[in-house]
């Protein structure tokens, strides 16, 4: 069974500037791990050590612009660089293809068994076929050499399935608030605490002709992450995260008012009239180009708001969001945890060997993410000067230092059917098809029971 991350994670700077791991060159016990008398020897004559040979490691990911200024990507490609330059004998191939289209190309090649010997995954469901198909390399042998001791505890939890560990963390992850600050004072508007703070403020932007939210609802998972969100301020994580593993329900009261306050969001169109045919990426743009004064999101648009070409750099603040009175939830509750990883082909040959480079390129993305302003280490790395850092990411930091709990991202929380399930549902409520109450049965009977 997946484990969800319900531990409590202190994401404060402190940890980040714990001492960093020291990693290894190549080695391991299937004879790559060579002493410089046998690397010597071998130069006598003339014969290659283990490891001396070129190794070619074939990987793929999501992250298909190098030039992406997604402090994720960023993230990526800094590391993939340092990883080739740290193993020189060893040859990384990757392969990026951005959005749904990795899902499903990552879904065929575990279906024909052609996966790489390296991809990039998620925690919870979207795993499971893989780890029940026998397609992931469990990782607990190869990690007791100490690279445990230098993660941050919890982050691991959901890429364990039946007390197993199938892969390394790399950040920790939070959505959160992005405020315009400047569209907020043209409209005399304060920058809410409270669900009825942000209604004002709703009311406020549109009197002023301003599009008070950008959401691109036509990518799906942007519209799911306001079902999230309200959800969690309104049952709570725990209720979410049991609803999310059907050990609870999503056919409670708590949820259909979640639901409730999403449809009158929706109602005031909060999000603009034509939200459902907008894509995450145009909604984004809306967003940095001053247009819209909100945006509920993850910290890996941090980079895309503080680069110097952006029109709104310096006029961004984020907050936690917002309070509802009654609900369950409290404002230290996230929307977020650590659910993205690599993981190694159950099939990978010379595994020493590549456990070498695979644990360096995690550590090292992880400090590089952070670094590009895309979520908190998930690895105790000594991340240098910190002071030409995206100020945002420093800010969320400091909001999020706080945190009770994590819910993580629905869809991947969910396996490949319910997730469909879960999208079919929420797109026919929020193009009005569904009301808060069919909606929430919908989700228990369909997404909960697996039906």
């Amino acid at each position: 069974m997946k484990k969800v991350n319900k531990t409590r994670m202190n994401l404060t700077l402190t940890v980040l500037m714990a001492m960093s791991m020291l990693i290894t060159a190549c080695g391991g016990n299937n004879g790559n791990n060579v002493n410089s008398e046998a690397n010597a020897n071998a130069g006598n004559t003339g014969k290659t050590t283990a490891a001396e040979e070129k190794l070619k490691i074939t990987m793929w990911s999501q992250f298909a612009d190098p030039n992406s200024k997604d402090g994720g990507f960023v993230g990526f490609y800094k590391a993939l660089e340092a990883t080739k330059a740290k193993f020189p004998n060893v040859e990384i191939e990757h392969v990026g293809v951005g959005g749904e289209s990795y899902k499903t190309k990552v879904k065929a090649a575990s279906a024909a068994n052609e996966l790489p010997d390296i991809f990039y995954t998620w925690g919870g469901g979207f795993s499971e076929p893989f780890i029940a198909g026998n397609r992931i390399l469990s990782i607990d042998d190869l990690a007791k050499d100490g690279t445990l001791d230098q993660i941050v505890p919890g982050t691991t939890d959901n890429f364990v399935f039946d007390s197993k560990l199938y892969g390394l963390p790399i950040n920790i992850a939070t959505a959160q608030m992005y405020v315009n600050k400047e569209l907020f004072e043209q409209a005399g508007a304060k920058i809410p605490e409270t669900w009825d703070e942000l209604v004002a403020a709703i009311e406020a932007l549109k009197a002023k002709g301003i599009q008070p939210i950008a959401l691109g609802a036509k990518d799906r998972w942007p519209a799911m992450q306001w079902n999230a969100i309200l959800a969690i301020r309104m049952a709570g994580v725990d209720a979410v995260n049991a609803a999310l593993t059907k050990t609870g329900s999503f056919d409670t009261p708590e949820f259909t008012e979640a639901a409730a306050k999403y449809k009158q969001l929706i109602d005031a169109d909060s999000f603009g009239k034509h939200f459902v045919g907008t894509s995450y990426d145009d909604a984004t743009n809306m967003f940095l180009s001053g247009k819209a004064a909100m945006m509920f999101m993850g910290a890996w648009v941090n980079g895309q708001i503080e680069d110097d070409n952006s029109l709104v750099k310096g006029k961004v603040v984020p907050i936690k969001f917002p309070t509802i009175s009654g609900g369950k939830g409290n404002a230290d509750e996230w929307f977020g945890g650590s659910g993205e990883t690599f993981v190694l082909n159950a099939d990978l040959k010379n595994k020493e060997r590549i456990w070498e480079v695979y644990k360096f390129f995690i550590e090292t993305m992880s400090k590089e993410v952070f670094l590009a302003g895309s979520g908190s280490s998930a690895w105790k790395v000594d991340v240098g000067d910190t002071s030409q850092m995206n100020p945002l990411a420093l800010q969320i930091g400091e909001l999020s230092s706080s945190a009770t709990g994590f819910s993580y991202w629905w869809d991947q929380m969910l396996n490949g059917n319910d997730t469909e399930s879960m999208f079919g549902s929420l797109m026919k409520f929020v193009a009005g098809k569904t009301t808060p109450e069919d909606y929430t049965k919908e989700l228990q009977s369909k997404v909960n029971q697996g039906q």
